[in-house]
């Protein structure tokens, strides 16, 4: 799964600019950035086209099945105005990305993407 977030990695950089870049594993494993929500319908959409539709669109709350639940609490959890894109598959690992809305400045969204373990 690691080479689905690295391509979809490299992709979001070469569309988005991003703002701020705060993190990102050579590897592909996980990425942080920050974008301008002008930018946001765009990231969404490459990120539906590779993950598939959001698990939690924005102001929607969403109970999560058990494999599901342990990214979200790895997140430290997913406010109804965050966004949530999950990628599960049998065996594999599972790929998420989390868009966060800044409550200090309402121009900013902080994307989250990598991979977690399942462990089930």
């Amino acid at each position: 799964m690691a080479a689905v977030t690295k391509s979809l990695i490299e992709t979001l950089q070469q569309a988005i600019p991003f703002v701020e870049l705060r993190e990102a594993s050579p590897d592909g494993g996980y990425f942080e950035g920050v974008l301008a929500r002008s930018d946001l319908e765009r990231c969404c959409q490459l990120l539906g086209s590779v993950l598939g539709p959001a698990a939690k669109e924005f102001g929607k709350t969403v109970r999560f099945a058990k494999p599901s639940q342990a990214v979200v609490d790895h997140l430290g959890g997913i406010r109804p105005d965050q966004c949530l894109f999950l990628k599960e598959e049998p065996s594999q690992p599972i790929v998420f990305a989390a868009l966060w809305p800044w409550a200090s400045n309402p121009d900013r969204i902080t994307l989250k993407l990598g991979v977690f373990p399942r462990s089930d």
